[in-house]
């Protein structure tokens, strides 16, 4: 038989004693249920305060038996250090490909100048992309001997399901099939050395399918930037990429651009998109006499509605750009590197140098 005071707790020896859930009390040092109540700890909330008589001493904080038992339980898929030893290997392989990637190696084994068309933004599947333009470039560098594609993304509108752009898939007339079939076509329409994801490729909740398109083509498939060195017989050119480099200013629409090539990185081309706008600067490193050429290219949605609603003056002078590489010459000679505006005309140059003895 139980017998409770007025607080719900036993206070005879003996007896062990619970609190107001019918828990069982016990001695926190000691471990012993021989406790017994012991007035109050003198504190102004006036805490209960309680005795062991096993070992004599008191606490008013006696440690809780719950009235119930858990069975054990079966280990998680992974244990603690398991899990820990997983993602110590997770770490070493990221850290192992970063590091690697730092530099993307491309051997072309073609001893003459070749040319790099910089595709600008595509939006393939907006109503405003140009694709007449688009399908005659491509033409031109299939065409053309020694003639190479990059892109710097936003292959697609790629409108986000959720959120406030998901309202944007009616101002189009192509659906989310369409969308990915525009794709790969423009994926498989000609050899890309690399293409890099721009935000909106990036937007794609289920994965994203361009990088699967990019692997049987092996051609090289970035999120957001990527630098490469393409090797030549006689020259290593570094070329710096990224859909979009930080930096902006009303005087020139390449500022971002030239701001990373002057505190961050010497390289013979950095190449950006992203903003619809066409902008060149080269610059001369003075201590090491390199020229870097920084190029922002604009894009293929020649008709926008968003600039059109914010009044923005267009500021491109075409979708694309050609780099050309005359490797008959030294990295730091002036024309060691051409930036031509129109493919054809970037065409015909790589032509003519690549004819001469």
């Amino acid at each position: 038989m139980t017998i409770h005071d007025n607080g719900g707790n036993l206070s005879r020896v003996g007896i062990i004693q619970r609190d107001e859930d019918g828990n069982a009390l016990r001695c926190p040092h000691c471990k012993s249920e021989h406790i017994i109540k012991n007035g109050h700890d003198g504190s102004e909330k006036k805490v209960k305060r309680w005795k062991c008589k096993t070992c004599g001493k008191k606490t008013s904080r006696p440690e809780v038996m719950k009235n119930y038992e858990l069975e054990e339980r079966a280990e998680t898929d992974w244990s603690t250090e398991e899990l820990v030893n997983a993602r110590t290997e997770v770490f070493k392989r990221k850290d192992a490909r970063e590091r690697k990637d730092k530099f993307i190696n491309i051997k072309i084994k073609d001893p003459k100048p070749i040319g790099l068309y910089i595709q600008g933004d595509p939006h393939v599947d907006d109503d405003g992309c140009d694709w007449i333009s688009l399908r005659k470039h491509i033409d031109i560098v299939n065409e053309t001997d020694g003639m190479y594609a990059c892109s710097v993304g936003d292959l697609s509108n790629n409108w986000a399901r959720r959120g406030k752009l998901a309202g944007l898939w009616a101002d189009q007339t192509t659906n989310g099939e369409q969308q990915w079939q525009l794709v790969e076509w423009l994926v498989n329409a000609t050899p890309y050395i690399f293409i890099v994801a721009g935000n909106h490729d990036m937007w794609a909740m289920e994965g994203d399918p361009i990088k699967w398109m990019c692997k049987p083509l092996k051609s090289v498939y970035s999120e957001h930037n990527a630098r490469l060195k393409i090797k030549l017989p006689k020259h290593e050119i570094k070329v710096n990429c990224s859909h979009n480099f930080r930096g902006h200013s009303m005087y020139n629409t390449a500022h971002g651009i030239v701001k990373h090539a002057l505190f961050n990185a010497r390289d013979h081309l950095l190449i950006a998109g992203h903003t619809h706008v066409s902008g060149y600067s080269p610059i001369k490193d003075a201590n090491s006499d390199k020229i870097m050429h920084c190029v922002q290219v604009g894009s293929y949605k020649k008709y926008d509605g968003f600039a059109r609603q914010l009044n923005l003056p267009c500021k491109m002078m075409s979708a694309c750009a050609v780099a050309v590489f005359n490797t008959e010459l030294t990295e730091d000679h002036p024309d060691f590197i051409k930036v031509f505006w129109e493919v054809a005309e970037g065409a015909d140059y790589l032509n003519y140098l690549r004819s001469k003895k």
